[in-house]
């Protein structure tokens, strides 16, 4: 049986923020990096020799060139006394997100009905077909057991 979220798992998922909130998040790791340990006024070699990775590879991660591992960026940050953060941040609203893939379900099934109708000429009309749509979704969503994200689905 699917495990159903709890009130902890609520509050943790309404404090997701939609997208960035600044310009300045949207930094690759690197120039964070650069930034960061210009600011402490600290070289390459010293910031390497403290996050215990060659210079090399810090000038690598620097530059673009690498995209290192979030194990490696820890080991970086804590060299700038700094805590690496990793959290997502939604494209749009999960209970949109949600709610698109249960109508998306629900049009196919829908769809493969309505194909049946059509053939006998009992198919609905545009208002009725959206207001089934509807209710469907909603079916789809109060049921924990349905399937939303299947191979064969896109997004």
């Amino acid at each position: 049986m699917k495990k159903l979220p709890t009130i902890v798992d609520d509050i943790a998922l309404s404090k997701l923020e939609i997208g960035s909130s600044s310009a300045d998040q949207n930094l690759p790791p690197g120039d964070w990096i650069r930034l960061l340990r210009n600011y402490l006024r600290m070289t390459q070699a010293e910031l390497a020799k403290r996050a215990n990775i060659t210079q090399a590879n810090l000038v690598a991660i620097e530059s673009g060139k690498v995209d290192p591992r979030v194990s490696t960026l820890q080991r970086i940050y804590k060299g700038l006394s700094c805590n690496l953060s990793v959290e997502p941040r939604p494209q749009k609203p999960l209970d949109e997100i949600l709610r698109g893939r249960a109508r998306s379900t629900a049009l196919k099934r829908l769809k493969k009905t309505m194909g049946t109708m059509a053939l006998e000429e009992q198919a609905p009309e545009k208002e009725m077909f959206r207001k089934l749509l509807e209710k469907r979704t909603d079916e789809i969503l109060r049921d924990p057991r349905e399937r939303l994200w299947r191979k064969d689905d896109d997004g």
